[in-house]
């Protein structure tokens, strides 16, 4: 059957849309040479000898909703505290009832159980064997279910729970949305003291809809995996991205959950030392994020430290690698590491030997498994370099190139796609192959709305248009390009069509002829006018003649719905500082 009777059939019979789709020369090694001396004060606490067990209740939050626990409990002598480890989920998952998956984080937890911890995961509000629905990290109510938690340890797990001078000992581990609720818990409750958050946000209004734009195929990835489990108003600003846009109410709520709205002069950042785990790769939270985290953490005089390597939030089918994972081995400086020795030492270090600080790198930015680079501070800005762009066409991807994305489906996948389209989108697209109608951008809008929430990413991959490619440098040898590159950029253009440029370095390898986005970063710029800003974090090695451009993207698919709605020409002008080493 042809595509055009195919469009014809699908015509007649369908009726709704699909469900939305279900989610850093090697420098010398800055370690502290000599630990500081331990924490004034002695750990108190301990009662009757324990036996190592594990159980399972559920407790009642502030407002009234369960919230489902598991304490592991550790072996313990006659007179021994223990510190207490709280460990949960990503988004949409549920928590570890037994401890025995394989991923880093779990390891960890497993083996601070071992050695004589209390850890306890749960559930958090809206997903597993909890009740409500997700908030998204809100202080004044995922905040107060982790108060209710730890008022709930502090009541039960005392004499035998490690106290120092008064406080409960009490870490916090847990990647992506299990990273959210340690940044939030710690800045509501000052009983945290040590915190191991991996891959996780600093502002959610940047993280999903960065300059105003939102991230579409990260958006209807979350949204669909936690679609019946998270608050109306989290759903209605999902449905409000897929017009491009998100209203500033919106916005403002997800910047108030995270550590960023606690940062800054008008904040007050949490007392408690962190250990921050990013990828580089990572195209939700980047590594940009982190880099805020710890800055705010040490210049409000917290014991932090911050890795990058690769991997992280990775967009299925269009990154490569596995969702929510980073390496598990690491090189930095002369040195190598395993990720879980490095979260279960630092954790150990603050709750049980009480170390101001801990012997491992401060900064670690890695670019492969045998090279990574050691440094006190995530590096910002550099070698300033001229970039002229020349106009070039943004706006949303044609009609045509829609069809063409449509033959190149095997016919049962194309007929199940055109199946799920609304009547409308197939009328279009009837009319287009057809040559008896055009499509307007509204009307591509539509369309793409759609098919988002119908075909796999790395269909949609195949939407984004070629990308202009400015030269900036050429590496003159052996060189390190990582940290946070610094843009001045004038955006000249028509300022009534809001135009919108994703903009990202990219490399030319000598000799392959082949132009790579480095580690699949983009950022969009919107509206005419200038941006200083910092472009996204990137660690990467350069050889001899390798060539660094920005790549600029008139559309992009990770912002498949973001597109400057009326095609125009635009052009960008200004300066970029690259952090060369």
């Amino acid at each position: 059957m042809s595509l055009l009777d195919m469009l014809i059939s699908a015509r007649r019979g369908t009726l709704a849309m699909a469900a939305t789709i279900g989610l850093l020369v090697g420098l010398v090694l800055l370690t502290n040479s000599a630990i500081a001396a331990p924490i004034a004060g002695a750990i108190s606490g301990g009662g009757p000898a324990l036996s190592q067990l594990r159980y399972d209740l559920t407790l009642t939050s502030f407002d009234g909703t369960p919230i489902a626990v598991t304490v592991f409990q550790p072996s313990l002598a006659k007179g021994q505290a223990a510190p207490l480890l709280m460990y949960s989920h990503g988004w949409g998952g549920s928590r570890s009832t037994e401890l025995t998956e394989s991923d880093s984080l779990t390891v960890t937890a497993r083996r601070a159980w071992e050695s004589g911890y209390f850890v306890m995961t749960f559930d958090q509000r809206g997903f597993g064997d909890s009740g409500g629905k997700a908030n998204v990290q809100d202080p004044a109510i995922e905040g107060r279910d982790i108060q209710t938690l730890l008022d709930w340890a502090e009541g039960t797990l005392t004499p035998h729970l490690a106290y120092l001078r008064g406080d409960p000992l009490i870490g916090g581990i847990g990647l992506s949305y299990g990273g959210g609720f340690q940044l939030v818990g710690a800045s509501i409750d000052p009983r945290f003291d040590a915190l191991v958050p991996m891959i996780t946000w600093h502002d959610l209004s940047y993280s999903l809809t960065p300059n105003g734009v939102p991230k579409s195929l990260w958006l209807s990835l979350l949204s669909g995996l936690a679609l019946n489990d998270q608050a109306p108003w989290v759903t209605e600003a999902y449905a409000q991205s897929l017009s491009g846009s998100v209203d500033a109410q919106a916005t403002q709520r997800l910047a108030g959950h995270g550590l960023g709205a606690f940062c800054g002069p008008d904040g007050q950042a949490p007392r408690v030392d962190a250990f921050f785990i990013q990828g580089a790769n990572d195209t939700l939270f980047n590594a940009n994020e982190a880099a805020w985290n710890y800055q705010c953490l040490r210049q409000a005089g917290n014991d932090a430290y911050l890795l990058v390597s690769t991997g992280g939030h990775l967009l299925p089918g269009m990154q490569q690698g596995a969702l929510g994972s980073v390496d598990a081995d690491v090189q930095c400086g002369v040195s190598s590491y395993r990720i879980t020795d490095l979260a279960y030492n630092f954790l150990d270090g603050k709750l049980r030997q009480l170390q101001r600080s801990i012997d491992m790198p401060r900064v670690c930015l890695t670019q492969s498994e045998h090279h990574g680079i050691v440094v006190d501070q995530m590096p910002r800005g550099g070698l300033q370099l001229n970039v002229e762009s020349g106009d070039f066409l943004v706006g949303p991807p044609s009609i045509d190139l829609v069809l063409n994305l449509l033959a190149k489906l095997e016919p049962a996948r194309l007929s199940e796609v055109l199946s799920r389209l609304s009547a409308s989108s197939v009328k279009i697209l009837l009319g287009a192959l057809s040559g008896l109608g055009k499509a307007d951008p509204d009307q591509v809008s539509a369309i793409l709305t759609e098919l988002v929430a119908t075909l796999p990413p790395q269909l949609i991959a195949e939407l984004g248009s070629a990308p202009r490619f400015v030269p900036l440098y050429r590496a003159i040898g052996e060189q390190t390009l990582a940290g946070l590159p610094l843009a001045d950029l004038t955006l000249d253009g028509e300022a009534a069509l809001d135009p919108r440029v994703f903009v990202g370095l990219g490399i030319k390898r000598l000799g392959s002829g082949r132009t790579e986005l480095l580690q699949d970063q983009i950022l969009p710029l919107r509206g005419v006018g200038t941006h200083s800003t910092e472009l996204i974090g990137i660690s990467t090695r350069l050889q001899h003649g390798d060539e660094v451009g920005l790549m600029l993207y008139g559309f992009h698919p990770q912002y498949t719905l973001s597109f400057s709605r009326l095609p125009s020409a635009v052009s960008l002008r200004g300066t970029v500082q690259l952090p060369l080493h």
